[in-house]
């Protein structure tokens, strides 16, 4: 409903003004860069309070490649490698993949973060792909706009056309 701007609605639903659901994520996610990753051989003992603003962090591995998420509930030994940690294979898509597929994701699966990855080898292996940027659902969040009264109150279109 939400991504369809459905304004008939028992739930009081939503609406993505900014984004068209068929349109690339790429269009949308955050450089993977910004994401800040951490190396998976890093004690968690030294990055511990990267885990108090953020709920989740991507790891990588020494070439740079993300190997999986660590999300904060996991942190439970400090002198632990973050990779022995991490929740692997992270789930991720490629930069192609339409915004609404993503958001699919991230609402069905409860995903927190997906990696956006750009894949270079025609078998789109984990090997060939490397993460771009990802997308939360912190971003999610922030796309979303109530429906506001004036609108909630016309009828929708589609109803006037089919009585």
């Amino acid at each position: 409903e939400a991504l369809l701007g459905f304004s008939a609605s028992l739930f009081n639903p939503f609406l993505l003004p900014q984004v068209l659901p068929s349109e690339p994520v790429e269009g949308f996610m955050i450089p993977f860069e910004e994401t800040r990753p951490l190396q998976g051989t890093i004690k968690l003992r030294d990055v511990v309070s990267r885990f108090f603003n953020d709920a989740v962090v991507p790891i990588v591995d020494e070439w740079g490649s993300c190997t999986g998420l660590l999300h904060r509930e996991d942190c439970n030994q400090l002198d632990a490698p973050l990779s022995t940690m991490m929740r692997s294979p992270p789930p991720s898509v490629s930069a192609s993949t339409s915004v609404g597929h993503v958001i699919d994701l991230i609402l069905e699966k409860r995903y927190p973060m997906v990696i956006i990855v750009n894949c270079t080898d025609v078998f789109a292996t984990t090997y060939g792909c490397r993460a771009i940027g990802v997308f939360t659902l912190v971003q999610l969040n922030r796309l979303i706009k109530p429906v506001s009264e004036e609108k909630r109150d016309r009828p929708f279109t589609l109803q006037k056309m089919i009585t």
